[in-house]
């Protein structure tokens, strides 16, 4: 896959049957595969004008730009949960010694969940460029680094306090309570540690890509140019 960094790639090969792994698929092929089984469109969400949502650019120069993204405001959440869908699908068709057939050995979960993020957060940058007037160069989908990724913590169980006094014989049993408290949002310096966090796929993110190459361009006028 183009849009995986190197060591990635190396890691992922090392790890997994050629056929298991197949970094020849797109995103977009992955999410063309499955918008028949998804409500999801296979895009990231977009504003009235066309525009992803969450997006801020800042320009670091006349080619380079940081680009932030909101996950919840883009849909990535339900973009990483068709890309790991598709190629831990394609993986269960193989056979890992050890491991029953359309298993897959928990040690390499984690190097799918990778692939997963790093695809869906280039691509929305690539995505976010271009509804920016930016195009990026040819090698920009692995010079961008990823960075600053922020994920929903998990949430807190709340334990009742238990009394001093003895349980009368009636009394009802005590349960956890969990609160209902939206999540607050922790920040990671990779994506590795995000995942290590807990990350799942189908659960949003936000991150900020860096390094992100591109030449500005005017944008294409739609009206037809006045009858002389």
């Amino acid at each position: 896959m183009k849009t995986v960094g190197q060591l990635l790639l190396v890691a992922a090969a090392v790890a997994l049957p050629s056929e298991a792994f197949q970094p020849a698929i797109t995103t977009r092929r992955v999410a063309s595969a499955l918008r028949s089984e998804e409500q999801w469109t296979g895009e990231v969400v977009n504003n009235e004008d066309g525009r992803i949502k969450g997006c801020t650019i800042t320009p670091v120069s006349d080619t380079e730009f940081s680009i932030q993204i909101d996950g919840v405001e883009a849909d990535l959440g339900a973009f990483s949960n068709v890309v790991y869908r598709k190629i831990t699908s394609d993986a269960k068709q193989q056979n890992f010694q050890g491991f029953r057939p359309g298993t897959l050995p928990p040690h390499l979960l984690p190097t799918y969940k990778t692939f997963a993020m790093d695809e869906v957060a280039r691509e929305a940058t690539l995505e976010a460029m271009q509804q920016n007037n930016i195009k990026p160069f040819e090698s920009g989908r692995l010079e961008m680094s990823i960075e600053q990724v922020s994920i929903p913590s998990k949430p807190k169980k709340k334990k009742k306090k238990k009394g001093g006094r003895k349980k009368k014989a009636n009394a009802e049993p005590q349960v956890e309570v969990v609160d209902d408290a939206p999540p607050a949002w922790e920040t990671y310096d990779t994506m590795k540690e995000a995942i290590k966090a807990g990350w799942e796929p189908g659960q949003s993110f936000s991150f900020v890509a860096k390094n992100c190459r591109g030449q500005k361009v005017d944008p294409v006028s739609m009206e037809r140019p006045p009858v002389i």
